[in-house]
């Protein structure tokens, strides 16, 4: 075999194979493949899909008041529903609704909605179980003066330590302790500005 044949069997034998490839690429392209971290909808900047940065909690909880007590001691006891958007892989800032069923006998008991704006932060993560550290505060209108010698329109704030935990990639199990305080701060004068001071424990689902 010439010199001039080996040449050209050796042109052919580098370039066809790569021809070959890039035709295959451009297939892969024009068939709308699309790469793995995109499939399933847009992603966050965290590698997050949007969906998976808002959660919803359905809660129930148990509040006792623990100190500072007035004539009567209080027991609140009702179901929260809150929204929230994850901010950055450790924030989480939402909304939280709640209707609390006060029992402050032998008064009558009052019902007490409340709205309150809530922080969280993932302090530690172990596999599928995180712990965190919340806080928030907002506003309430009772059905009746709350506490004793109170009135209908109070301040709320709360702050707790809790945890979720992954059942499945929709479902979580979330529950914690929290600090409930309640009071007017003032604003119908000293003379009726009591307060309640409570510890309390909830637990429920997180829809993600």
């Amino acid at each position: 075999m010439s010199a001039r044949r080996c040449g050209i069997l050796l042109v052919l034998t580098l370039v066809v194979p790569a021809i070959g490839v890039a035709q295959t690429a451009d297939g892969v392209a024009d068939a709308g493949v699309v790469p793995p971290q995109l499939v399933g909808g847009a992603q966050a900047t965290d590698g997050t899909s949007e969906r998976e940065r808002w959660h919803l909690d359905l809660t129930g909880g148990f509040f006792l008041e623990a100190w500072d007590l007035n004539r009567f001691q209080e027991q609140l006891v009702g179901a929260a529903i809150g929204l929230s958007r994850r901010m950055t892989p450790r924030w989480t800032l939402g909304v939280e609704t709640s209707l609390l069923h006060v029992n402050q006998q032998p008064l009558g008991d009052v019902f007490l909605p409340a709205l309150s704006v809530m922080l969280r932060w993932r302090a530690l993560r172990f596999g599928d179980t995180s712990l965190y550290v919340e806080g928030g505060g907002g506003a309430s209108y009772a059905s009746n003066e709350v506490p004793n010698r109170g009135t209908r329109f109070n301040l709320v704030s709360q702050t707790g330590v809790g945890f979720s935990r992954a059942l499945n990639p929709q479902i979580d199990l979330v529950g914690g302790l929290r600090w409930l305080h309640l009071s007017n701060n003032g604003l119908d004068g000293s003379a009726r500005n009591p307060d309640i001071q409570a510890l309390g424990l909830y637990v429920g689902w997180r829809l993600n």
